[in-house]
């Protein structure tokens, strides 16, 4: 297995990996489905995050007259301004790398069609949507964002509305929020394999067309 970067890593905890590899294996054994999970760091672009909070930093600085203040305190106006702004570049820079930042100066709309756009791509780039009989079925969490998204192939979308997997979103994101997402993963997989098993059953000499495993990209 190819090492998990650092911050999958602090996310799964000790062997998630491991365990939702295993659930995926375990609810394959009941259904010729084929289920995918994915996690990635981040869906959302955030360049505009650094700006924006040295941005709101010099607002707040500048209301509370810190550049008037400083410039006393150093004995020269412009040095004083100079120094205010050079201090809400570099604090506003470390800040913007806290996902909590990314995710306070992202649009909650951008955030939810970067995600959707994110899975879409996932969903043709990984293969998801070329086994036999159309049976495959993504399930992806995006960690900056704190969203999931399941896609199903057209063989499933045509037996499990939509809605279906509002249970199953319902379970990833709830396994992110208390700091577990290889739980949620694994609860979404056996949930998935409940609903798949009664419309898609495991038939003799099924062929496993796409690998067990949990991908991981940045």
């Amino acid at each position: 297995m190819t090492a998990l970067p650092k911050w999958a890593e602090r996310c799964l905890g000790n062997k998630g990996h491991d365990r939702v590899e295993a659930a995926i294996a375990a609810a394959e054994a009941r259904t010729s489905g084929e289920i995918i999970p994915l996690l990635v760091r981040r869906s959302s672009t955030v360049g505009h995050v650094p700006l924006l909070a040295t941005a709101l930093l010099l607002v707040i600085a500048i209301s509370l007259d810190f550049d008037a203040a400083v410039a006393g305190w150093i004995g020269n106006d412009m040095a004083g301004v100079v120094a205010v702004w050079l201090a809400c570049a570099i604090a506003g820079w470390f800040a913007s790398q806290l996902d909590i930042v990314d995710r306070l100066l992202t649009p909650q709309g951008d955030q939810a069609l970067q995600v959707d756009l994110r899975a879409e791509l996932e969903f043709y780039e990984l293969g998801v949507g070329r086994t036999s009989e159309s049976t495959g079925v993504l399930l992806m969490i995006s960690l900056l964002e704190h969203r999931a998204v399941v896609l199903a192939d057209q063989g499933i979308s045509e037996r499990l509305p939509a809605e279906t997997w509002q249970e199953v979103v319902g379970l990833m994101i709830a396994g992110v929020k208390r700091g577990d997402a290889a739980g949620g993963l694994c609860a979404a997989i056996e949930r998935c394999g409940d609903l798949l098993e009664a419309h898609f059953p495991i038939a003799p000499g099924d062929e496993n067309e796409l690998r067990d495993h949990l991908i991981v990209k940045d």
